[in-house]
């Protein structure tokens, strides 16, 4: 079951992933790619260089460069990981954005733990470029990943899909591994939960695909799966949410041979399902995640729970479609674009600055802990229950939006809230703090 709508501000630990993840370079390491079969030094400092915190943000300070090695690009990419001089701010404690999220849009929407930047699924191009069939990026450009499933646009590395070995499947796409081998950023293991990858720019993690079977952390480790499908389609005359498209709008049929934009010259490939965004619907249900690609979850480093997105795989580990997040979830750190406009502007610099006292991340530093909050409920909003996740006192206080007290409620199994009048509830105790619920019949 997707626990949807959480208050995942109240749920901050004391583990503070947010700041304690990042992966520093403290030995002066730099990048390095392959030129045949040799690797060569980029001279490129790799990782994270810095990073600063305040009580509200964390501050990255990147090359975008990564550790493993890169290339080759086989489809003639003849560019090659630059520095990028990133400065990026991290929500520490991320809110929730409005009703049905905000899109993604073009170039970087997020940042791993070593610095390099996550990308959403699309490559930019569109079917005859009206901006309808948006052209699938681990479909059109999987023949230009490199081993560690990324490459460069204008020397901005990044990745649209899950940065492991290409190899690191049970039935890979692709046998650059063998020419020019990369331990990219993480190894598929089914007998571990995933590392923390990085952080969308709604402050909200981002796992890899193996998780707790439930998400209150039972149940053993699975496959976490999206719930965006391919759909059942021949042609390509509508669109999933049922618009019928007028004939100078239509896809090409599926199977049919397009030729893509890039690289030039190149020769026409069929477009199987799956090819552009729009072949994919979002079912309810029929995965473990919701329509933004997370879920609320117990992990590894947030044992009361968080938000989190999820870098999706298929039966055989190989990158599932949206691949990260399919829409933000929540408000969006604007400053992290290129440009002023709408989330996804993209570009390979930012507008962040630093205009608060803030204190340097160095790993070893000790960090004022904030107070832990080890338990939260769901859903919010709530209808008839609320249901517990953590270490949930026996006890609770329900009082109103002014703060009075309403009644006093025993937490065993979940409490009803059926009756209670649509607003909206403080519950918690002052030991333990309150969590804001909304009761909405």
């Amino acid at each position: 079951m997707v626990l949807a709508g959480l208050v995942v501000a109240s749920l901050q630990t004391t583990a503070q992933a947010e700041l304690t993840s990042w992966h520093l370079n403290t030995d002066g390491a730099t990048g390095s790619f392959w030129n045949g079969a040799a690797l060569v030094d980029n001279g490129i400092l790799c990782d994270v260089e810095l990073v600063q915190y305040s009580n509200d943000n964390v501050y990255v300070t990147a090359s975008g460069v990564p550790r493993y090695p890169t290339g080759p690009f086989n489809d003639g990419n003849p560019s090659q990981p630059s520095d990028q001089d990133y400065l990026f701010r991290i929500p520490r404690t991320p809110e929730q954005g409005p009703t049905g999220g905000t899109s993604t849009g073009l170039g970087h929407i997020g940042v791993f733990v070593n610095g390099v930047v996550v990308f959403n699924p699309l490559d930019a191009f569109s079917y005859n470029n009206q901006g309808i069939w948006h052209q699938n990026g681990g479909f059109f450009e999987l023949d230009g990943f490199d081993c560690a499933g990324g490459h460069p646009a204008l020397g901005q590395y990044h990745h649209h899909m899950a940065p492991k070995p290409q190899d690191n499947s049970l039935n890979p796409l692709s046998n650059v591994c063998s020419e020019a081998a990369s331990p990219s950023l993480f190894t598929l293991d089914p007998e571990m939960h995933s590392p923390l990858l990085g952080f969308a720019f709604d402050g909200y993690p981002i796992y890899g695909p193996i998780g707790y079977a439930n998400p209150d952390g039972t149940g053993g480790l699975t496959r976490i799966e999206t719930s965006y499908q391919l759909r059942d389609i021949t042609q390509r005359h509508d669109l999933a949410d049922g618009t019928a498209l007028p004939p100078n709008q239509w896809g090409p049929d599926v199977g049919a041979l397009v030729t893509p934009a890039i690289p030039p010259g190149a020769n026409p490939v069929a477009a199987e399902l799956g090819a552009y965004a729009e072949d994919h619907e979002y079912a309810e249900g029929s995965g473990d995640l919701d329509v933004h690609n997370g879920r609320f979850a117990v992990t590894p480093e947030y044992p009361a729970g968080t938000y989190a997105y999820y870098a999706t795989v298929d039966a055989d580990w190989n990158p599932a479609y949206p691949y990260f997040i399919a829409s933000y979830r929540g408000v969006v750190a604007e400053d992290n674009f290129a440009a002023p406009g709408p989330p996804g502007s993209g570009g390979a610099s930012t507008q962040v600055t630093i205009d608060e006292p803030v204190e340097t991340w160095n790993g070893t530093t000790a960090i004022a802990e904030r107070a832990p909050n080890t338990w939260g409920c769901y859903p919010n909003p709530a209808s008839d229950r609320l249901n517990w996740l953590g270490d949930v006192p026996a006890s609770l206080e329900v009082r109103d939006a002014q703060g009075r007290w309403v009644e006093t409620v025993v937490t065993r199994g979940g409490i009803d809230c059926g009756a209670w009048p649509n607003g909206l509830y403080l519950i918690g105790t002052p030991a333990s703090g309150f969590r804001k619920v909304t009761v909405q019949h």
